[in-house]
């Protein structure tokens, strides 16, 4: 079984939607394979908590069709996909490439459409209507009303979504639902820092058993096809030991990506440069993903052992790769504070998004793949500098900007990349 819940809009209560009928679904006994449109990592980290399992993303710009189709072949009683953005909104408006329906409609996966009803009734079936009318075939199914203010009101707009669209609705949240987490800069605080969150999806999720159709859902949710993919020979690699950095500053990893260096035979050996000392014994490599150590600053400076063990590593010729956040972490220092100092560069934090979107990288030893860019940081360099990469933005292809700052073994750079379909890119960081 597999299922997609989509949103009208950012903002209209997917996320919340999504996490609670995942929690419903699993305190029915019921294992959940959960999965995210897109290239979000934050909500990722919630679907895990609330799942018990690894969050997939699911992206038509980092990814084959291939892979998305063999990431699909779960073995839980069913998928459940969170949608990203607005349903049709993707980086091209005509085509509506990228978007939440574009996975529909290339997954063939049912969708539940999450709509916003607060202050309105009739006119939800309206903005429905517009969504199920829009293509040929938007794969929605039903509808769940979010925002409601008890019961009659969700049938006043359960009544006119089925007079007017044909559609059924399976349930409604309502305006107590009280899951408003807090934000940061680029979205929702990671789950790994909200100690309550767990108990109160799953205390709000035992509320939502009582609104929600789950039987009229799984039953949609059967009506999904299996998806055919073939299995792709990884090359393997000689026994290697990649360290790799993970704690609350450093979560901004894709699950895939992970296995992905496992079945080319990597021993991944995680770390944390928050509270550990020094380097894990007899590393090949190290790996610095994503994250928040802008917000962990001080507490990284402060460790001053790890940041000396780290940059005597790497001035001893140990391969690294370090994206966004890692690369911040083994600049000079980011707002003036003491990070490993190792690549000739200053990172400063700014008031809005310095990049946004998909991009293509041109790497200078040929390589040429799909990646994706969303950070609020700069990075300047305070000496000699040598980039690696060429980018060029996907939706405006005449913009161009250097990054990927390499120095002897060390490579970092702001774009996020995905391995299954480009395994020359790890060869490239690594070996």
């Amino acid at each position: 079984m597999r299922i997609l819940i989509a949103g009208t809009s950012s903002g209209c209560g997917k996320t919340t939607a999504s996490l609670l009928v995942m929690a419903a679904l699993m305190q029915r006994g019921m294992s959940v394979a959960p999965y995210k449109v897109g290239p979000d990592y934050i909500d990722t980290g919630f679907h895990r908590m609330v799942c018990g399992k690894d969050s997939h993303n699911l992206d038509t710009w980092l990814m084959d069709d291939n892979t998305i189709f063999s990431l699909l072949d779960h073995q839980s009683d069913i998928a459940l996909i969170e949608g990203v953005m607005g349903y049709y909104d993707g980086s091209d408006m005509k085509t509506l490439r990228n978007s939440t329906w574009d996975m529909a409609r290339l997954t063939k996966t049912p969708t539940i459409l999450v709509v916003d009803a607060s202050g309105g009734a009739a006119s939800v079936a309206a903005q429905v209507k517009g969504f199920t009318s829009m293509v040929e075939d938007s794969h929605v199914k039903a509808v769940l009303v979010n925002r409601v203010s008890g019961e009659h009101h969700y049938r006043l707009v359960q009544e006119a979504i089925a007079h007017y669209t044909g559609l059924p609705c399976v349930g409604y949240l309502t305006k107590n639902v009280h899951l408003a987490f807090p934000s940061r800069h680029l979205g929702l605080i990671p789950a790994e820092e909200l100690p309550d969150a767990a108990s109160r999806i799953a205390a709000a999720a035992s509320e939502a058993q009582q609104t929600l159709e789950i039987p009229l859902l799984l039953q949609i949710a059967s009506e999904a096809p299996t998806l055919p993919y073939h299995n792709v020979q990884v090359e393997s690699v000689a026994p290697y030991r990649l360290g790799a950095a993970r704690d609350a500053a450093f979560s901004f990893y894709y699950a895939a990506n992970l296995q992905f260096l496992e079945k080319m035979g990597m021993e991944l050996v995680e770390f944390s440069p928050l509270h550990d000392i020094v380097l894990p014994a007899n590393l090949d490599g190290l790996y610095f993903g994503g994250g928040f150590p802008e917000m962990f600053a001080e507490q990284l400076t402060g460790n001053d052992f790890m940041r000396k063990d780290i940059l005597l590593a790497l001035e001893n010729g140990m391969p690294c790769y370090g994206e966004c956040g890692g690369l911040m972490y083994l600049s000079q220092s980011i707002d003036g504070h003491d990070m490993v100092g190792f690549l000739p560069v200053d990172c400063y934090m700014t008031d809005r998004l310095q990049r946004f979107g998909y991009v293509s990288v041109n790497e200078r030893s040929g390589l040429t793949f799909p990646a994706h860019e969303f950070h609020h940081s700069v990075a300047e360099p305070i000496g000699d500098v040598q980039y690696a990469y060429q980018i060029q933005k996907a939706s405006q292809p005449q913009r161009t900007w250097e990054c990927g700052f390499e120095k002897e073994r060390t490579l970092a750079a702001f774009a996020h990349v995905h391995f299954a379909n480009h395994p020359e890119i790890v060869r490239r960081f690594w070996l």
